[in-house]
């Protein structure tokens, strides 16, 4: 894992699934403020069917896993914006995650979902 600088951080417009999916079981760094949660992401789905008829990309959610026993106060927050550490070429800041159920075939502990539409 590596992270990237403030000059580093990737247009959230150009980012595309095709990123992502070799990093399937990589860890990533959510920062939100000062606090950092370490995540795995579990999952790279694509979505062509939420594309509008002016979409530039095919639309894409990222599914990250971590344990939920764990003394951090991101594990509380339902909702909440971070920048997301872990990509070679960059930082993503100030992207939108929510925490979802976790999915019937996936192992206990926290889940998160951002989406790219």
């Amino acid at each position: 894992m590596t992270e990237a600088n403030t000059s580093d951080l990737l247009s959230l417009a150009k980012l595309t699934s095709d990123i992502f999916t070799p990093h399937l079981e990589s860890t990533f760094i959510f920062n939100v403020g000062n606090t950092r949660l370490p995540v795995t992401l579990v999952n790279c789905r694509e979505n062509p069917e939420g594309a509008g008829p002016d979409s530039n990309r095919t639309p894409f959610s990222l599914l990250f896993h971590t344990s939920a026993d764990q003394n951090n106060p991101i594990l509380e927050a339902k909702d909440f914006t971070a920048s997301v550490h872990g990509l070679e070429q960059g930082a993503i800041d100030l992207v939108s995650v929510q925490r979802v159920l976790r999915p019937a075939s996936h192992p206990a502990g926290a889940y998160f979902q951002i989406i790219f539409g």
